[in-house]
């Protein structure tokens, strides 16, 4: 738990170390910062791919919406389809991720292939983004249920909540202070035309980007192999057995 509590300390935090007395200068600062950290993966940010909310039916297209909490995703799969009856043991899909004209040119040739159905084996698909909705491949039958495995966005501090309420906290304030703390002190100092103290606190900042990020490439694996791809799925695509 960190020891900023909520956005009104982080502001008077922040305001030790530049000596400023305008709230509002720092607030801008802090929504500088935030524009850092938009692309920043935190544990605290990932979805629960097994909660109901996060499982999402297909429509009559073989389509699904993409959530409007979405920053990035990570994995898409499925497990069987009940619209068949499947006991939802198989097969799994998962989807990884392509271009969107991709997606409409292999959807093309996508009957030159068959279906897995019944097997027990994890197949590898492929999604995109086509306007506001996820297309796949193999394509989804109406009501296929996609489990949806992603980054989700935070709420920007002092922005306003449901409630009409200016938003005081969230997970990553609680869980990456550094990030907020290191981002608006560069950016005020390069508001303040400051550039070596601008300089020393973007270091401070990629340094811990950097430090955090790390849970997705070798800290991932340190507890097994040293290799940055799993063994048990693989990234080579697996095609279906053509006719």
């Amino acid at each position: 738990m960190s020891q900023i509590a909520n956005a009104l300390e982080l502001i008077e935090f922040i305001k030790t170390f530049t000596g400023s007395k305008d709230d509002s200068e720092i607030k801008e600062c802090v929504f500088m910062g935030e524009m850092m950290m938009r692309n920043v993966e935190l544990p605290i940010m990932r979805s629960d791919p097994y909660e109901a909310q996060f499982i999402v039916p297909a429509d009559e297209f073989g389509t699904i919406p993409i959530p409007g909490d979405m920053l990035k995703p990570i994995l898409f799969f499925k497990m069987g389809s009940p619209s068949s009856g499947s006991t939802g043991l198989g097969p799994w899909i998962v989807y990884d991720r392509i271009g969107d004209r991709d997606i409409i040119t292999e959807g093309l040739i996508e009957a030159l292939y068959l279906k897995p159905i019944n097997i027990p084996s994890v197949y590898r698909g492929k999604f995109s983004e086509v306007g506001q909705r996820y297309h796949f491949l193999p394509k989804l039958g109406t009501g296929d249920l996609v489990n949806m495995y992603y980054y989700r966005s935070w709420p920007l501090l002092f922005s306003l909540d449901t409630n009409n309420q200016p938003v005081l906290n969230n997970g990553v304030l609680q869980s990456f202070p550094e990030g907020y703390v290191y981002s608006a002190l560069h950016c005020y100092y390069v508001k303040r035309k400051s550039e070596i103290d601008a300089a020393t606190y973007r270091a401070k900042f990629d340094d811990a980007v950097t430090t955090v990020g790390d849970q997705n490439s070798k800290g991932k694996w340190s507890g097994g192999h040293t290799r940055l791809t799993s063994i048990f799925q693989p990234r080579k695509d697996r095609r279906y057995s053509a006719k």
